[in-house]
């Protein structure tokens, strides 16, 4: 009930600046629905709930949508931190925050959510926020969700035969090198040899993946 007050009284201050009408009160309320639940904890992760959320979110349907994903990426966060048993938790920077929340609020595929909730986790993190690069955020941002699950399962370089790996990711070869270069664009990994399937990663790679790895 204080999450729903906190929202409530927040969205109520945002929309009463303006007149509005029948349809647009309805969909405040949408809205409000849409990110009930991760009041308190939208609060603890950036330090306060932002008076001007609707102004993040966009316009009419949108709106929705997008409270949803970052409702959604929120609860992966806090299921993030309590994974990695993290107790003294602290306001991410806005410098890492808000990017975030804009990115998120577009992002419905779960893969790439994680990633968002990873990096919003470790940001909250007092051992891992400081190895924080703003690179990290530019990256996921052109990440697909093959990419993510190379990183995530396979990042650690371990070797498994190509045709185990395939049939664990439930992909073709193709799928798999064509995620792979995007990676060594991103400059996450680099080249293992003159066989595309083979890589390792990049000095970046490796701190990315220390950064958001359980």
């Amino acid at each position: 009930m204080k999450e729903k007050n906190l929202l409530e009284e927040n969205m109520a201050d945002d929309i009463s600046v303006i007149p509005i009408t029948d349809e647009q009160a309805k969909l405040g309320q949408e809205i409000v629905g849409a990110l009930r639940g991760v009041g308190s904890f939208f609060k603890e992760a950036l330090g306060s709930l932002p008076q001007d959320i609707i102004g993040y979110l966009g316009g009419d349907w949108l709106r929705i949508r997008r409270a949803e994903n970052i409702a959604e990426m929120l609860n992966k966060t806090k299921k993030r931190l309590e994974s990695w048993d993290i107790k003294d938790s602290e306001p991410a920077s806005l410098t890492v925050a808000i990017p975030i929340l804009h990115s998120a609020a577009d992002e419905s595929r779960e893969e790439i959510q994680d990633l968002w909730a990873r990096l919003l986790a470790a940001a909250m993190t007092p051992s891992r926020s400081r190895c924080l690069r703003q690179g990290f955020t530019e990256v996921i941002k052109k990440m697909d969700p093959l990419d993510a699950l190379i990183l995530l399962e396979q990042g650690s370089e371990k070797s498994t035969e190509l045709a185990q790996t395939l049939k664990q990711l439930n992909v073709t070869s193709d799928q798999f090198i064509i995620s792979l270069e995007n990676l060594k664009e991103l400059k996450i990994c680099m080249s293992g040899g003159t066989d595309p399937t083979k890589y390792r990663l990049s000095p970046f790679g490796r701190e990315f993946l220390r950064v958001l790895s359980d």
